[in-house]
């Protein structure tokens, strides 16, 4: 369920920031939505971004994906996708980039909305 959730982010999402945090530590890692790598029993998906930067996570180990939609201090939409762990904390959120190319805005609001109508805002994973 998670490949095809982050296949179906995949079409059309395009410019995103990836970002790990913990109490201590925070990266953001702005990258096209593109290059998605799988292992070949769908355990860890590979996201890579230019230069060689990428990051491993492993797909079991997942109990829930988030589609939050809010709308910032600046009054601008936020779309955001969390991957929650087993403790109920984000081990990876991937934020939809505000495009420079306007017209490239509404379909990707389009696409996240369409992907919470059809997946819910919140997706339960591996028996959680």
């Amino acid at each position: 369920m998670l490949r095809q959730i982050l296949e179906d982010c995949q079409q059309g999402f395009a410019e995103v920031v990836l970002m790990l945090s913990n109490s201590v530590t925070s990266v953001e890692v702005f990258t096209i939505f593109e290059d998605l790598r799988f292992s070949d029993n769908d355990n860890i998906v590979t996201f890579l971004a230019d230069g060689g930067t990428h990051l491993h996570t492993y797909m079991d180990q997942v109990k829930e994906v988030r589609f939050i939609y809010t709308v910032n201090r600046q009054s601008l939409p936020s779309y955001s996708v969390w991957l929650m762990g087993t403790d109920r904390q984000p081990v990876l959120r991937v934020y939809l980039r505000k495009s420079d190319k306007e017209e490239t805005n509404q379909p990707r609001h389009d696409l996240f909305m369409g992907l919470r109508r059809k997946y819910g805002e919140i997706v339960r994973l591996n028996s959680y």
